[in-house]
């Protein structure tokens, strides 16, 4: 199949109606993905937040977005990896077709210039795939919730 692949990052920009449409994408693929998270994390790829860049990398069949990275730089390249893929997200008809999620992959680590980082849950479906591919776990992430953000609970 013929994919077509757009590179946005600080330097080539993304019209409001790109980034709306990679908005719109994440939103309906991810489910639980808050539109503001996915707006702040093209916002520091783009730079438009004070940020060490990234990038935004679409791929299209007939025009319509089939699949995104969202990769922010780190900045902190002598501890953690120089990038993490903030966001990977693939049409759910696409996501069982391994040589698509590995194409995709791949184009996102060419245009990374380091190592890469990112987040997957463990019943992840696509966590093969990225094992496949070469990406390995090496840490547990522990989270503690802020405190003063929780509501709080009655007992």
């Amino acid at each position: 199949m013929d994919y077509q692949y757009q590179l946005y990052d600080a330097f080539s920009g993304m019209s409001p109606m790109e980034k709306s449409q990679v908005i719109r994408f994440l939103t309906e693929q991810e489910g639980h993905s808050e539109c503001d998270s996915i707006r702040e994390a093209i916002e520091y790829a783009m730079k438009l937040k004070p940020s060490f860049g990234g990038f935004v990398l679409v791929a299209r069949h007939n025009k319509q977005i089939i699949g995104a990275i969202i990769a922010n730089r780190t900045g902190m390249e002598a501890y953690n990896p120089k990038n993490i893929f903030v966001f990977v997200t693939v049409e759910a008809s696409y996501r069982r077709q391994e040589a698509f999620v590995k194409q995709l992959i791949d184009q996102g680590v060419k245009y990374a210039d380091g190592d890469i980082a990112m987040h997957v849950k463990s019943d992840n479906p696509a966590l093969a795939i990225y094992q496949k591919l070469g990406f390995k776990a090496q840490y547990l992430e522990l989270r503690l919730p802020n405190p003063k953000s929780s509501p709080a609970v009655a007992s």
